[in-house]
């Protein structure tokens, strides 16, 4: 059974919709992240066959990185 404190979840999906605007303004860039890499914070990636999927890691042994899908919306031409 997966224990989750519903702060944490709430911070994790607050950070990757930061990521994925910070995608969708720079699409250049495949990584992010708010803070210093340390122990304990989160960076995301940019991921997917259509650049539009996000990954969030956290720096702790228990962490189980998430691929939220479709999260980057593409600016149409």
């Amino acid at each position: 059974m997966k224990m989750v404190y519903m702060q944490e979840e709430k911070e994790e999906h607050a950070f990757a919709i930061s990521a994925a605007k910070n995608f969708e303004e720079h699409p250049k860039h495949y990584t992010f992240t708010e803070k210093n890499i340390e122990a304990g914070c989160l960076f995301a990636l940019r991921f997917g066959l259509g650049d539009d999927c996000v990954i969030v890691f956290k720096l702790a042994e228990d962490f189980e990185p998430v691929n939220y899908q479709q999260l980057i919306k593409k600016k149409r031409s």
